[in-house]
């Protein structure tokens, strides 16, 4: 419960403190840059709306999420537009243009720059403005996270398993019930059954063995023999022999 105290707290010091932000820059710029009737004192308006609707969300901050991120785009929006409205002075003397020293006129549509003191007011708004924004985004975020963990540790209305049923043992099968033994009756055992003589089966036909025949081999055809050629019949005949040199004559 402690930390959960802590933390509200922190969300509400976070929003009034960025309510706080916005009021001084909504009284800076009268207060440094002249009073009511300077060029830059209507950011008061946008500024002040800002600085009540932070400081409501700092209030009832816990009655919703939609109620605290409406609180807070108010007093963003306002924050942004009296900011635009501060800058819009400048850019305008810059464009248009500004009168000359005191000696020469005026012409018509021009005006007087800046002072020092618009100057300081115009930066301090800018500066409380866009610190107010964050310091109320810093608060919205940890109430955003507050609900978060609280959603986390709220215990879930079913079990995460389903509870386990114990199942009931079995009941033990009961032994089959043998039946009761029949004795014989007195006119069975006197009155033998008569059995009557079985007659013998005709015997299996004998198989029939005759031989099968055999197949008709045909004659192959006879070869024609060849006759020899004539040049083999001269090849098998002898060659005829050498004839001797004749002997020469004797020397005279």
């Amino acid at each position: 419960m402690e930390p959960n105290v802590q933390q509200d707290q922190r969300i509400r010091l976070a929003f009034w403190i960025a309510g706080g932000l916005v009021a001084i820059g909504a009284v800076a710029p009268l207060v440094v840059g002249g009073g009511i009737h300077s060029r830059i004192a209507g950011v008061f308006i946008p500024f002040a709306i800002a600085a009540a609707a932070l400081v409501i969300n700092g209030l009832m901050y816990q009655q919703g999420r939609p109620l605290a991120v409406t609180l807070y785009f108010i007093a963003g929006l306002a924050i942004v537009y009296g900011i635009l409205a501060l800058l819009a002075v400048p850019l305008r003397l810059a464009v248009v243009g500004t009168c000359p020293a005191a000696p020469a006129h005026c012409p018509l549509g021009f005006e007087q720059p800046l002072t020092s003191g618009e100057n300081n007011g115009l930066g301090v708004a800018t500066f409380c403005g866009v610190l107010a924004i964050l310091t109320g985004f810093y608060g919205l975020l940890l109430f955003y996270r507050r609900l978060t963990i609280g959603a986390r540790r709220q215990p879930s209305a079913w079990p995460a398993q389903p509870p386990v049923q114990s199942t009931a043992a079995a009941p033990a099968s009961a032994p089959p019930v043998e039946p009761p033994p029949i004795a014989p009756t007195p006119a069975a055992i006197s009155e033998p059954a008569l059995v009557t003589p079985a007659e013998p089966a005709p015997p299996p036909p004998a198989p029939d063995h005759a031989p099968s025949p055999r197949p008709v081999r045909r004659a192959s055809p006879k070869r024609a023999s060849i006759p020899p050629t004539p040049a083999a019949v001269e090849e098998r005949k002898e060659l005829p022999a050498p004839e001797e040199p004749k002997e020469l004559p004797p020397p005279a």
